[in-house]
């Protein structure tokens, strides 16, 4: 027998051709079991190289990658709606003016798929209430969970459950984790976070209710790991402790994040919000210490959802911000300072809270401690403004922001702001259909892309 050797390289050229293009399409168009939804709240691209700076190893000669920087596939703009019904929100602005997102705009952005106003949850800017993607992914049988570090009645955990035109409508959505129900059952398995005071109130028992609906109430690290089933757990009555200040009884993020994969894994899939929410109200502080801390913190329960996603091999992991916070630059100038540098070396060091130096002076009356700690050395101009602190008073805001801004001088940490800023936040994803988020996409890519793929389980 004889080969047309053009043919056989035709052949070989076309079969080859085909696997090269063909096959990631089909491996793309398996939609996941499984939804991990993982937001850094605040978390911009200065977050995340602080963090890569905190756990970058002395012995290598270049700054070490995080093991989820392999994952990025793109970027995602932040933008809310700043009009509602033709008529503008808040302050007065021209058509030039660039609104910048809060958490509930962004969050619904996420949850719905949909644009609102900042300080809207689960509702669009015509006010009409939208499905978000833990109620859709009840619908179809699927288990669902939401695990934060601030009180889980705040903006982005709260964008999956309520359906309300301000945020700060605590109660009210604390009544959603109870109200919100599909064939007479919450339409939420497990959640996890702080928040207890907006539970056990005065007017309503929640508590009670959701004992009656067969949940679990745990308060505490202990009572986490022997819970199993329906779980609501609220470890404080505002937020969990941070990072810095956590005791033995405190969940981490991570253990959070285990317990509840554990609880939701089941044949049918599930859907779980993970938000580390902090970093963002470190980075409002402008205190690079605890913003680092909350982001270790997170990246932690990152590394558990994707282990979790690659045994799974259903499972897709999705991480994201939902705005940047403060402005964070890594280098910044300072008078006398070299500005071309980044000291990584106090933040190290630092072996308790700002908050905690914070009363340790507030009580001495003295920097010694926080000093030593951190090995800094107080330039002519801290030294002058820590003597006005103590002949106006002692004022214990005043000796934290100080220490804030003692450490960011030290460090070389720039922020142009307390407040969120608009720039693109980065997008990582692993498991199947993460290359549908590739490229710069608008938030609602988010909650748009899972929206679709639940109506085709």
């Amino acid at each position: 027998m004889t080969f047309n050797i053009k043919y056989v390289s035709n052949f070989v050229f076309t079969f080859f051709t085909f696997l090269f293009f063909c096959l990631p399409l089909v491996a793309n168009d398996h939609k996941p079991k499984n939804v991990i939804l993982m937001i850094g709240d605040g978390m911009g691209p200065g977050q995340i190289k602080a963090l890569r700076l905190k756990l970058d190893s002395p012995k290598t000669d270049n700054v070490d990658p995080l093991f989820f920087d392999q994952y990025l596939v793109g970027t995602l703009t932040t933008d809310p709606i700043g009009k509602v019904n033709g008529e503008e929100r808040g302050q007065a602005h021209s058509k030039d003016v660039f609104l910048v997102t809060d958490s509930a705009a962004s969050a619904t952005a996420y949850s719905a798929g949909a644009k609102t106003f900042n300080g809207a949850l689960g509702i669009n800017d015509k006010l009409e209430r939208k499905t978000t993607v833990l109620e859709h992914a009840k619908k179809r049988g699927k288990k669902t969970g939401l695990v934060a570090t601030a009180q889980i009645t705040h903006a982005t955990p709260a964008a999956f459950i309520a359906h309300v035109e301000s945020r700060r409508e605590y109660n009210a959505i604390a009544d959603s984790f109870v109200d919100n129900r599909l064939n007479g059952e919450p339409v939420i398995d497990v959640f996890l976070g702080g928040g207890m005071s907006y539970f056990k109130r005065e007017d309503r028992d929640l508590i009670s209710e959701l004992e009656q609906l067969d949940f679990t109430i745990v308060t505490d690290k202990k009572q986490l790991n022997q819970a199993s089933g329906k779980i609501a757990g609220l470890f404080g009555d505002i937020a969990i402790a941070p990072v810095m200040e956590r005791t033995d009884n405190d969940p981490s993020l991570a253990e959070l994040t285990t317990s509840a994969i554990q609880q939701l894994n089941n044949e049918k899939g599930f859907f779980l919000m993970v938000e580390g929410s902090q970093i963002d109200w470190f980075s409002h502080d402008n205190n690079i210490a605890g913003t680092v801390s909350e982001m270790e913190d997170f990246a932690d329960a990152i590394k558990v959802a994707i282990d979790f996603a690659k045994k799974d091999g259903e499972t897709i992991v999705l991480i994201t911000a939902d705005h940047e916070t403060g402005g964070l630059s890594i280098g910044a100038r300072y008078e006398g300072e070299n500005y071309y540098e980044f000291n990584m070396g106090p933040i190290r060091r630092l072996k308790q809270s700002l908050n905690a130096h914070t009363k340790i002076v507030h009580k001495d009356k003295s920097l010694s401690t926080f000093l030593n700690e951190t090995g800094i050395e107080l330039n002519k101009k801290e030294e002058k403004e820590f003597k006005k602190i103590k002949e106006d008073g002692f004022e214990e805001k005043k000796i934290s922001r100080f220490l804030s801004d003692v450490i960011n001088r030290a460090t070389r940490t720039g922020w142009t702001t307390r407040g969120h800023t608009g720039v693109d936040v980065y997008l990582y994803g692993f498991g199947p259909g993460s290359e549908a988020f590739r490229g710069v996409n608008d938030n609602t890519k988010i909650g748009q892309t899972l929206h679709q793929w639940l109506e085709l389980h």
